[in-house]
């Protein structure tokens, strides 16, 4: 049933299945032909030491609520680490997994809402540099915004931490 050609693209969160016969039909898609809306996340990725976990309050394989003694978190780890920036959320996740498989840029659209600052710049440049059409609802924050994060070992590649503001 599925040549070397075919795509499958299967996405559980929205409940939708895409089947492209040939990959070359992927570009004959019409743009937005997916569309999702969900929770956008932020996702921050970086290796740090377990100092940094003990230091933030933070434990190995663990979620917390960010709060606002947080906030100086994210700034250590701008200034001193690697940090690599990634578009999260399950709906967005899924659509830029399409995106990848589809490998032609435009065919999904997301809506979400998205803070009013620097964190939802970086959120939305890193959407579309996936090829996901972000159609993003942009509201003032009072601070508080989501953001994911995984801090591996810099010995472990383990997930070891996610924080939700």
């Amino acid at each position: 049933m599925f040549d070397t050609h075919s795509v499958l693209v299967y996405l559980p969160c929205i409940g939708f299945i895409l089947f492209v016969e040939r990959r070359e039909m992927a570009a004959s898609l019409p743009d937005g032909i997916l569309l999702g809306m969900g929770n956008p996340l932020l996702d921050l990725q970086a290796q740090v030491e377990k100092d940094f976990l003990d230091k933030w309050g933070l434990k190995e394989n663990d979620a917390i609520l960010c709060d606002d003694k947080h906030v100086a978190m994210f700034e250590e780890l701008a200034k001193n680490y690697k940090v690599e920036y990634i578009p999260g959320g399950a709906t967005q996740n899924s659509l830029r997994v399409c995106q990848w498989m589809l490998n032609a840029p435009n065919k999904t659209t997301f809506f979400g809402a998205i803070g009013d600052d620097s964190y939802g710049k970086l959120l939305s440049q890193k959407a579309r540099e996936a090829g996901v059409n972000v159609q993003y609802q942009s509201a003032y924050t009072t601070g508080r915004i989501d953001i994911r994060f995984c801090l591996p070992l810099a010995s472990d590649s383990r997930r070891i931490a996610r924080v939700i503001g």
